[in-house]
């Protein structure tokens, strides 16, 4: 039954997972002893089968603490495609993913396929809890900016997708730099004067240029003017906390 879950883990098969769990519903349990050399979970995580991951996590989360025969956690050897943190992450498992990110900080800073960051997981999918969560841990004004192989940051994904709870936390509550320029030449607002349909664009638009955005075309402000922007904007909403 055992080398039956190791093949399951090394093909990231999930229907073989759940027959075996049919079969034996103690089956994760006896991988929480330590006295295995490895466990599924760092077999399936070491080769990005992400699903096969999310599935044993989400079942027993546990199981994410369990060392290998050379002291290593499944993170440890999860690939670019993607460690339980991020999987935890654009699953919206808040629990789990504060409880990865407490023990091993620096699996969050991994980055994954397409040079994209944990946060760019989260807008992908849509998860505003966990980047909300995961924006008060992380400090790194250049991890939050970060642009994938495309040139966008978290900004550019949240406009061209739509998101405006992300496009609204973004803006009120982080450090991101509204003035991005993507590999097509676009900002922010490039992208959402091209596709504005409805009043909440307009708003979103205002926001952003009130925040000092500008077209890709046009000058871009300086540091010490986004600051400055940034200082008075937070002053107005009641808070004169800088953000940069």
């Amino acid at each position: 039954m055992e080398r039956k879950f190791y093949n399951a883990a090394v093909q990231g098969n999930k229907s073989w997972l759940l027959n075996l769990l049919q079969e034996d519903a103690l089956l994760l349990d006896r991988f929480i002893t330590g006295r295995y050399p490895e466990t599924p979970l760092h077999v399936a995580s070491m080769l990005g089968n992400l699903e096969f991951v999310d599935e044993v996590l989400t079942r027993k989360p546990e199981l994410a603490k369990e060392v290998d025969s050379q002291n290593s956690l499944p993170l440890h050897l999860a690939t670019a495609k993607g460690n339980p943190a991020h999987i935890a992450a654009m699953k919206g498992h808040l629990d789990l993913l504060k409880e990865l990110v407490h023990g091993r900080p620096w699996a969050a800073c991994v980055l994954m396929e397409q040079g994209e960051s944990i946060l760019h997981a989260c807008v992908r999918c849509n998860q505003l809890e966990a980047l909300k969560f995961l924006m008060e841990r992380i400090s790194d004004h250049e991890f939050v900016n970060r642009q994938n192989y495309d040139g966008n940051n978290i900004m550019h994904m949240a406009i061209a997708t739509k998101q405006t709870m992300v496009i609204n936390f973004l803006i009120s509550s982080t450090t991101i730099d509204v003035n991005c320029v993507n590999e097509d030449g676009f900002t922010a607002l490039n992208l959402l004067s091209r596709n504005q349909r409805d009043e909440i664009d307009k708003e979103i638009v205002e926001s952003l240029k009130r925040m000092g955005a500008t077209h890709g075309q046009d000058k871009p402000l300086s540091n010490s003017q986004l600051k400055a922007i940034r200082t008075v904007v937070h002053m107005d909403m009641g808070s004169p906390k800088r953000i940069i």
